[in-house]
């Protein structure tokens, strides 16, 4: 975490919005009270976090066999 002034924040905003993207969090005050904080923005990748995978629980022959003789089974 990087503690800056607002003044100095608004003297080198570029600088720390590099920081920013780099993943720091800035703490941003005034007067030396704690006034805000700005973090980094997380692009989440949703494919790194899946977990679960699709499976096939029938033989692949079996998963295209016709379909009329199933049905008899429920008339």
């Amino acid at each position: 975490m990087l503690t800056v002034s607002a003044t100095k924040l608004r003297s080198n905003l570029f600088e720390y919005l590099d920081r920013l993207a780099a993943g720091e969090v800035i703490i941003i005050q005034r007067n030396n009270e704690e006034v805000g904080r700005i973090i980094p923005t997380q692009k989440s990748n949703w494919r790194a976090k899946m977990t679960v995978h699709s499976q096939l629980l029938v033989e692949p022959d079996e998963l295209i066999k016709p379909i009329e003789d199933i049905w008899e089974e429920y008339l």
